[in-house]
């Protein structure tokens, strides 16, 4: 018997429950298939879910930074100034110090997305320029402020370690400005716990 052509045979094929059937031939071949979804990537997971530098390293890495806008100081900057009139109008002294926001300057270097800092203790030492055990003497301030909440081993779920800082997106935020919108209102809202709004996350003030 000859074969038949290749264009026959595969205008002939038809798909029954997961089963070949040659309509020309009558022959039944059984397809092994291949879930589409097999080679691709794990769905991002929220930024509240990141315990640890490793789990930030993947969060990150389904974020294409090439597409945000420019990263600059001009939020902070501008906060600068807004704080100054404030005080000036009002009498409220609401000012960033000196040392306050040569550490936030040194922070918003270290932004890679949104207003995220996830590394290691010890990396963040060597970038602020001081020594680790007097790293949260430093960040103290801006705690004090609520211009950055810390999450450490100590203080939340942190791998020991490690850190997580997040900035008042008033001051530093690497996206979109809608997105900032967003984690405004998520940073101010009144919690007690940890609220996730978006990528967001509000610690207990």
């Amino acid at each position: 018997m000859k074969a038949l052509p290749a264009a026959a045979t595969s205008l002939a094929t038809v798909y029954v429950d997961g089963l070949e059937v040659n309509t020309a031939t009558g022959e039944i071949t059984v397809r092994l298939y291949v879930s589409i979804y097999r080679d691709r990537t794990k769905p991002q997971q929220p930024f509240a879910s990141c315990r640890s530098v490793d789990d930030y390293a993947d969060y990150i890495s389904l974020v294409d930074r090439r597409k945000l806008p420019p990263h600059n100081l001009h939020r902070l900057r501008d906060y600068v100034d807004y704080a100054h009139g404030e005080w000036r109008r009002t009498g409220i002294d609401c000012r960033i110090t000196v040392p306050q926001l040569r550490v936030l300057e040194q922070l918003h270097g270290l932004v890679l997305y949104r207003n995220h800092v996830v590394m290691t203790q010890a990396e963040l030492s060597k970038a602020l320029h001081v020594a680790p055990a007097n790293l949260m003497k430093r960040l103290q301030p801006l705690i004090d402020r609520d211009f950055i909440r810390v999450e450490t081993s100590r203080s939340g779920n942190m791998r020991a370690g490690e850190i997580k800082i997040l900035i008042n997106p008033s001051l530093v935020y690497r996206s979109y400005d809608s997105e900032q919108e967003e984690a405004l209102k998520a940073w101010y809202r009144p919690s007690k716990a940890f609220v996730q709004s978006g990528e967001s996350v509000v610690l207990a003030a």
